[in-house]
């Protein structure tokens, strides 16, 4: 039961991640809001930008440590060990649900909101957060019904 569920949980983070990693990548939205910003703004926008990579990375980084001391203790103090894959599967949706709470609960140091001079730049950033949340939110979808349908396929 604790295996699916934490496989469950680490497939539809992985095939989120890979969905939202190659929207982002491409984004038209994204490069339009670059491009109608001031110089100045650009450089904040890459500085905020910068920031945001780095906290994701320190909540990767958070999460694969807990995953070291998981696989420490399943290792080395539990009597009954997990098998393989429910050790591999408890330790992605660790390192992912870390990293997730981590972004989200770690302070930002400032907001493009912050910054923004008119409506047009407003209606341009409003649009690039909504387009990144929709990408974010779509890839988890995608990776539940993923999720579904292996279980459904692998049904007993």
């Amino acid at each position: 039961m604790v295996c699916s569920i934490t496989c469950s949980i680490a497939a539809v983070f992985i095939i989120g991640k890979i969905y939202f990693y190659n929207a982002t990548t491409n984004s038209q939205v994204v490069k339009h809001y670059r491009e109608k910003l001031p110089t100045h703004l650009k450089q904040l926008y890459d500085k905020l930008s910068n920031e945001r990579l780095i906290i994701s990375i320190y909540g990767y980084v958070l999460g694969f440590l807990l995953s070291l001391c998981i696989i420490f203790y399943n290792l080395r103090l539990k009597r009954e060990k997990l098998n393989n894959k429910s050790l591999v599967c408890i330790v992605i949706a660790t390192c992912f649900l870390t990293n997730y709470f981590y972004y989200r609960l770690t302070p930002k140091s400032d907001w493009m909101l912050n910054h923004i001079n008119n409506g047009e730049q407003a209606k341009l950033w409003l649009q690039m957060y909504k387009t990144m949340a929709l990408y974010y939110h779509t890839g988890l979808v995608l990776g539940i019904i993923a999720v579904g349908i292996l279980a459904f396929a692998f049904r007993c």
